[in-house]
């Protein structure tokens, strides 16, 4: 009997995401750090013209953050934008590699091949969440999680 794929599918995705958003929520920055993060938390919070090219999305995103009172530090709230932007990244990721490898292997016959798809998507989109230029940017205020997200949508949408 071959377990349902939609249902692999989203049970693995919702680990995926889980996963990845607890392990940043972790190591978020509790305030500033240093480079662009003082600038992207400053201009959320006063709404205003950062370096360019400016990146207007998320500093309307990082007022709304900024105005949610589920933390202290105005720099924390700013900083889960990149945490939950990053964690649907990996989700996404791994959703477009599991479609790759059915379109290249083809429909699953057997829970073998359901779990060759699943499996290899999943360890290939947590080893992505884990490197270390990925992960630095998942807990501060960049722009990077966004970047990625919409990069990623896209193409999800392409295939």
């Amino acid at each position: 009997m071959i377990i349902n794929e939609k249902k692999t599918t989203l049970i693995t995705g919702s680990v995926i995401f889980i996963l990845s958003s607890m392990i940043y929520l972790m190591t978020v920055a509790h305030t500033t750090l240093f480079w662009d993060c003082g600038e992207f938390i400053t201009t959320s919070y006063i709404l205003g013209i950062p370096h360019p090219p400016g990146a207007p999305f998320y500093l309307m995103l990082g007022r709304l953050f900024s105005m949610i009172p589920f933390a202290d530090d105005i720099g924390l709230r700013v900083n889960l934008i990149s945490v939950f932007s990053s964690s649907a990244t990996v989700l996404f990721l791994y959703l477009i590699s599991a479609r790759l490898i059915r379109n290249w292997r083809g429909e699953a016959k057997d829970n073998y091949d359901l779990l060759i798809i699943h499996a290899s998507s999943a360890v290939g989109a947590l080893t992505f969440a884990f490197t270390y230029t990925f992960w630095s940017s998942a807990v501060e205020a960049e722009v990077c999680g966004l970047k990625n997200i919409k990069i990623l949508i896209l193409q999800n949408i392409c295939f």
